[in-house]
């Protein structure tokens, strides 16, 4: 047999992917180093998994490609008995005396201050913050010594000297260890201190002192220091959390997911004229608007990312892992399976290597933290997924993800030996369905009921109903058409209702004042409210200001129209009582009046039959033959923002041409701009057009048209009646009395 020869010029042994750093494999995969180094920075450098997952989210995050280096602070964090303590003084604070300054924060001792640091040295400054406490050589092995301090406008805890010189050497060694030519950083020098209130009114400051004075710092034992890191941008912004679920219904608009954060402007929030307002998803970095009632504030920090905690005292276990498989992952509990916390233990070794060998992380507690970011991404990867895969063509050179980029990308995460892996195969992202170019807006992600467009802006509708003569017409005598929003809707007011108000045999049982006492019978129960909401006890008052007002300025109606919403019919009943002319109209339901239906992929909703609405002592026309029909809508799905336009308009021309007199239409929001923008001489509006109107359109809004001496030219005038303004009363919890 031949003797093999050795070789004088062996070719470069390809480098193993297992011997890859997460930013080569991720450049690998195809994204840019930039993209890469923020992903691996935000997601405080736990791997490629999640720093892809991350990349998959944000794919339509107008700041991905932006040049912005975070923000780190580093904290010495209490933990054990005296957070406990802690933690109840914050929830009492706020359920007491509201918010104020120290509720933005997790219970902490500034060592140093915040500082910018580019993204590829995010990982250098997680390392040396261990190098850092490994130099020192000692650990606390006793309770830091703290001095409570209050006055008028702080209140809070002072570090004894002694404790504050050891905990001032550990920012300075900290501080040399990390400064170069791109970070500037310097220690927090001043007295070293834990605060536990400030900007606060003074009329709490006898409440918060007896709080305070309740607190006993002899137990403050357990200490670790955390390194977290902010986006810069948002940085002013009050961070609120998802507390109800929000489906889009227009191209502007922010889907809420629970497990999200939101950063809103303080005085966005404080100056809403209908609690819309715009805001940034921490999952995707996607901005919208949103109603605010479905979110609640909560600490900046929430929203933060932890990129290490490092021991501080000795004979304790780090607050990210405890005896009762409960972990802290940016001032959140998360809830560890105990099968779950066995299989992810081998994972240890290949997570210690990413974050620098932490000791101090133990491997459940790491694992805990890529679960818990797997978790809370998925369901936005689902939405994100399908829009770049259906949008792909059209966002190529904007450098976004391709299809097939996707795929391969999803293909080699396979690959990664991460047993919590994202599941999303290749196979899975070929076999969704794509979604025309056309079309102008992502309407619904799957695996999500159709959105009720009422559900969201002000698309409640109000019904049409014809009012009875009452006296002289319009001032003027000449002709009106009156154009009417509906009132205040139940799903709007208290979210996701339908699980809480009916019981296992679908009985409806009012939580609530504001609720109604009774629902009418539906063949759909309770599945037909879903998309068909019925309005609150306010919004029937409304409607019924609205109709009162209407009648002592002797408006003359002659006709009345009506969306089929059901939110519509009760306003447009409850208008006619106003108008004292209940009795003296039917109601005629017209299908074309409602509300875009692009918002409604599965079709029109479920409306009440005539019947059931007869049955429920709702006067409606039986004979009328709508122009449109409920079959003939569903043909509508994929219309256009201009066909939409056209839609209402044409309706309401032969509405006019078929009728005299004056006219009452109770529908939805975008019916006062659709019904009147083309007949006054205007061209249809864009997608964001539309969308910056109907935020304009508080509940019972009433637009009016006049026609120019029978000419048939008509053109917007003020209406006669006042409108109706209201501020928001947020729910009581009696409990909240029995506060010490």
């Amino acid at each position: 047999m031949a003797q093999l020869p050795p070789r004088k010029n062996p070719t470069p042994t390809r480098i193993s992917k297992q011997h890859l750093t997460p930013l080569q494999t991720l450049l690998q995969m195809g994204f840019t180093k930039h993209r890469a180094e923020k992903a691996l920075a935000a997601t405080g450098n736990r791997g490629v998994q999640i720093a892809s997952d991350w990349l998959l989210a944000h794919v339509n995050d107008s700041s991905l490609d932006e040049i912005n280096p975070r923000e780190y602070i580093l904290y010495a964090c209490p933990i054990g008995p005296f957070l406990h303590q802690l933690e109840e003084f914050w929830n009492k604070s706020r359920m007491v005396c509201g918010w104020n300054g120290a509720h933005n924060y997790v219970p902490h001792i500034t060592l140093v201050s915040f500082f910018k640091a580019p993204d590829e040295s995010s990982l250098q400054l997680s390392k040396a913050l261990k190098q850092v406490v490994d130099m020192s050589g000692t650990l606390l092995d006793r309770p830091l010594k703290l001095e409570p301090y209050i006055s008028q406008n702080f209140m809070g805890f002072f570090v004894a000297e002694d404790d504050a010189n050891y905990l001032k050497r550990l920012s300075l060694q900290y501080v040399k260890e990390v400064s170069n030519s791109t970070i500037s950083l310097e220690p927090h020098v001043k007295s070293l201190h834990l605060t536990l209130a400030y900007q606060f009114p003074q009329s709490q400051f006898n409440a918060l002192k007896n709080l305070v004075e309740s607190l006993d710092a002899s137990c403050a034992s357990n200490w670790e220091l955390r390194l977290y890191s902010r986006d810069p941008q948002l940085a002013t912004k009050q961070v609120h959390k998802v507390v109800y679920p929000h489906s889009p219904h227009e191209i502007d608009e922010l889907e809420l997911r629970i497990g999200d954060y939101i950063y809103l402007d303080t005085d966005a929030v404080e100056n809403s004229c209908d609690g819309w307002v715009e805001g940034i998803s921490w999952l995707t970095g996607s901005s919208g608007h949103l109603p605010v009632n479905y979110t609640e504030r909560t600490a900046e920090s929430d929203a933060w990312t932890l990129h290490r905690v490092i021991q501080l005292s000795k004979s304790t276990t780090p607050s990210l892992t405890s005896a009762e498989e409960v972990d802290i992952v940016d001032g959140r509990s998360i809830s560890i399976e105990r099968d779950e916390r066995h299989r992810d233990l081998h994972e240890q070794s290949q997570t210690q290597e990413l974050i620098g060998g932490c000791s101090s992380f133990k491997e459940d507690s790491e694992s805990s933290v890529d679960k818990y970011l797997r978790e809370t991404l998925q369901p936005c990867l689902d939405l994100t997924l399908m829009q770049k895969v259906n949008n792909h063509n059209k966002t190529h050179n904007k450098d976004h993800l391709s299809q097939s980029q996707q795929i391969v990308i999803l293909s080699q995460q396979n690959n990664l030996q991460n047993t919590n892996s994202f599941e999303l195969s290749s196979l899975q992202v070929m076999d969704m369905p794509i979604k025309s170019n056309d079309m102008e807006i992502m309407v619904e992600p799957i695996g999500v009921a159709a959105p009720s467009a009422d559900d969201t802006l002000s698309m409640d509708s109000e019904r049409s109903q014809e009012v009875a003569s009452l006296g002289p017409t319009t001032p003027s005598n000449r002709r009106r058409v009156y154009i009417m929003r509906h009132g205040e809707r139940v799903d709007f007011t208290f979210g996701t209702w339908i699980p809480y108000c009916f019981d296992e045999f679908s009985n409806y049982v009012r939580k609530d004042l504001n609720m109604p006492k009774s629902l009418p019978k539906r063949q759909r129960c309770p599945d037909g409210w879903q998309n068909d909401s019925p309005l609150t006890n306010i919004g029937l008052y409304q409607a019924k200001l609205t109709g009162e007002a209407l009648f002592e300025s002797k408006v003359r109606i002659d006709h009345v129209y009506c969306s089929p919403a059901y939110r519509c019919v009760q306003t447009c009943i409850s208008t006619l009582e106003g108008m004292q002319s209940r009795q003296k109209f039917k109601v005629k339901l017209e299908p074309g009046l409602f509300e875009w239906m692009a918002w409604y992929p599965d079709g029109v909703p479920d409306w009440l039959s005539k019947s059931e609405l007869l049955d429920a002592d709702y006067d409606v026309d039986i004979n009328y033959q709508p122009l449109i029909s409920a079959n003939e809508l569903n043909d509508c799905i994929k219309e256009t923002t201009e066909e939409f336009y056209t839609r209402n308009y044409e309706i309401i021309r032969k509405i006019i041409e078929t009728t005299s007199g004056n006219i009452l239409v109770v529908a939805h929001a975008t019916t006062l701009d659709t019904c009147t923008r083309q007949l006054v001489g205007g061209a249809p509006r864009s997608t964001n057009e539309l969308r910056q109107v109907i935020h304009k359109i508080p509940y019972c809004s009433l637009g009016t048209i006049e026609e120019i001496d029978g000419s048939g030219v008509w053109k917007l005038v003020e209406p006669e009646c006042l409108p109706v303004t209201h501020s928001k009363n947020p729910r009581f919890e009696w409990n909240a009395l029995n506060a010490t």
